[in-house]
């Protein structure tokens, strides 16, 4: 190995046993995904043209409960823009309405409809599993 080659490793070796030194002293550092505390849908429209408001949190124990709140918590979630909408949102569709409350505060609203081309699946989960499995919170 020549000089420089030498130099780049003992430098890198330094960084990195000082970001072990770091996480050590504060473990908490280390931790750079916040937890989702809870997810609300609230499902409005249809045919009927009811609103249905579905919660998971925390003490859920239903493992579909878990899984969407675990998927809230992915950097593909948290990524995801603010509405999913149809160019004409007409004809009986359901309107979903997704809020995930993350520790620390932060919160993720989300907007789409039944059918729409361009949902990403990760969100259609979410809905999916919370409605299933979430506690009725009201309907109208």
């Amino acid at each position: 190995m020549n000089r420089t080659t030498t130099a780049i490793i003992r430098a890198f070796a330094i960084v990195a046993t000082a970001v072990v030194a770091m996480i050590a002293a504060n473990p908490a550092a280390a931790v750079t995904v916040p937890a989702t505390e809870s997810i609300t849908v609230t499902r409005s429209g249809g045919f009927a043209g009811r609103t249905e408001t579905f919660a998971v949190d925390q003490t859920n124990q239903d493992r579909q409960a878990q899984r969407a709140l675990d998927l809230a918590a992915q950097p593909q979630f948290r990524r995801l823009a603010p509405e999913y909408l149809p160019e004409n949102p007409c004809c009986d569709r359901f309107t979903y309405h997704v809020l995930a409350q993350y520790s620390g505060g932060a919160q993720k609203t989300v907007v789409t409809m039944d059918d729409v081309e361009n949902t990403p699946p990760v969100l259609m989960q979410v809905i999916d599993m919370v409605v299933a499995s979430g506690t009725p919170a009201s309907v109208q």
